[in-house]
């Protein structure tokens, strides 16, 4: 990652001496904690999760209570500056900085309580905490806990903001719809709570599109009770060569995941060929005990290939947490800092089957000398499948009515993965090319599906509308019309949020 000297950061973020001491005597002035460019501690607060991306705000915000955010909020407005939150950091763009050079970032980290009401089984979340230490502070509260992504350090504030998909999702839906209720910081530096009743458009654009309409501080969600035991398993197919051989495999799963107990979570993980281990896999995990799920997943696995390695093994709730990330533990380190690396990554949202074409496209191309090669193939890659959707998930229960996010329909997730060949360096041209091919393998021979993309998986490439219309689709009109009332002045932005725009033309 290139740091510029302070001059020239100055500079490029268009503010002078002047400017900037004005943001910064503004925030000082309301006894906000405040790192400004000057600051030794800057390039550690704007260190962004992919070095591809870097932001250079033009000042750091940590407030440490409601009404901080709220005068924060208002000198960004005495100063013109557009404003981003930041949450747990893991925006692939980096829009939690901003995206862009100039915003002004308030960063959330003070806000990490959780509280919880054991009469109805509500938790209030600080929008700072981060999805592993939630999961343990929800299930020291009666096992309890919400639906939520695998990686324990990302943040609950974008997370749930823009769906919050994980391994309990088919069972219990995404994060957002657990979310009963929010305070928020609008763009007059008003603070105001919101839920279904005290403002529907406000709690209907916040989940699904949050980053664009304001500051939540904190989340009251609903929590459900966990299941004692899930049995974790995973396919691995020794001598597996063709892509073939990978589509039957693919269309097995596929067709057992239609009428799949919601209980089940599957995904489908692929790498390239290069001799490290399986460059295919199947793995997931059913929210029971081994006995049953054997009796249930036993038309899938006599589907298999004969010479299938197929490994399970029941384990408690936070430990079969823990197993999908990896083994980490669950409670997260502060100061949180993981690694900056350089990547770029493409999503695809399928709410039909995937169809033979589309399959056999898609696994001729990741099989293809030019996507194993090593010196030859411009990145390192990998493709995840995640089962969304089928007949008895729980996520398409919910009325796409019910908030902004518009992926109620999805059978399948996936996430299109890419950093540099060699684990290093700068993220190569030719990669960008590379891994539009791979979305056009699966995608243009099936014209007839109306693909779309997962808004947690941020793709910079795309121009904003067109990412706002593989997001939103049919929500966008409505969510533009909250934007003109609430953030006229387009406070709230990053390259891909919801713009105010022109108002509908009269008739």
């Amino acid at each position: 990652m290139k740091f510029l000297s302070t001059a020239s950061l100055l500079l490029s973020l268009g503010l002078g001496v002047y400017s900037q001491s004005n943001i910064t005597d503004c925030l000082a002035a309301a006894h906000i904690e405040t790192i400004a460019p000057t600051s030794p501690s800057y390039r550690t607060a704007i260190r962004p999760l992919n070095s591809r991306t870097p932001w250079y705000p033009a000042a750091v915000a940590i407030p440490g209570s409601e009404e901080q955010v709220s005068a924060a909020v208002k000198c960004a407005s005495q100063h013109s500056l557009k404003v981003q939150p930041l949450g747990g950091g893991h925006s692939y763009g980096a829009f939690g900085l901003g995206g862009q050079n100039g915003s002004l970032v308030i960063n959330m980290k003070h806000f990490r309580g959780v509280s919880f009401d054991s009469g109805t089984n509500i938790a209030v979340i600080g929008s700072g905490m981060r999805l592993g230490d939630i999961a343990l502070a929800l299930y020291a509260n009666g096992k309890r806990d919400i639906p939520h992504g695998v990686c324990g350090g990302v943040g609950i504030g974008g997370h749930a903001t823009h769906g919050g998909f994980g391994f309990t999702s088919r069972m219990w839906g995404t994060t957002l719809d657990v979310v009963v209720g929010m305070d928020v910081v609008l763009a007059d530096g008003s603070r105001k709570y919101v839920d279904k009743d005290t403002d529907p458009d406000l709690f209907w654009a916040f989940r699904g599109a949050g980053d664009s309409f304001g500051i939540i501080t904190k989340f009251h969600v609903q929590t459900l009770l966990a299941p004692e035991v899930g049995t974790v398993f995973n396919f691995t197919f020794p001598g597996l060569k063709t892509a073939a051989e990978r589509v039957a495999i693919f269309k097995s799963v596929q067709d057992f995941s239609i009428t799949a107990d919601a209980k089940f979570h599957m995904r489908a993980f692929s790498v390239p060929s290069l001799g490290w281990g399986d460059s295919f896999t199947i793995s997931g995990v059913y929210w029971g005990p081994k006995e049953t799920y054997l009796e249930l997943i036993e038309p899938l696995a006599s589907a298999m290939p004969n010479n299938t390695r197929h490994l399970n093994q029941e384990l408690d709730y936070l430990t079969a947490l823990s197993s999908f990330d990896q083994w980490q533990p669950l409670a997260q380190r502060e100061p949180y800092n993981p690694p900056s690396v350089s990547f770029f990554t493409k999503s695809i949202i399928s709410p039909d089957p995937l169809s033979d074409a589309s399959l056999t496209s898609f696994f001729n191309f990741i099989t293809s000398p030019n996507a194993n090669t090593q010196g030859k193939t411009p990145v390192y890659w990998y493709v995840i499948h995640d089962l969304y959707g089928g007949q008895k998930s729980r996520i398409g229960e919910f009325p796409l009515e019910s908030a902004s996010y518009a992926g109620r329909d999805a059978l399948w997730t996936m996430q299109l993965y890419s950093s540099p060949a060699g684990f290093g360096g700068g993220y190569p041209a030719a990669g960008f090319q590379f891994m539009q091919d791979m979305v056009d393998s699966v995608q243009k021979p099936q014209p007839e599906t109306n693909f779309s993309a997962y808004p947690n998986y941020v793709d910079p490439s795309l121009k904003k509308e067109d990412a706002l219309r593989l997001y939103y689709g049919p929500q966008l009109e409505r969510l533009k019309q909250i934007k003109r009332k609430v953030d006229k002045n387009d406070m709230f932005w990053n390259p891909q949020s919801v713009s105010v725009g022109r108002p509908p033309a009269r008739k």
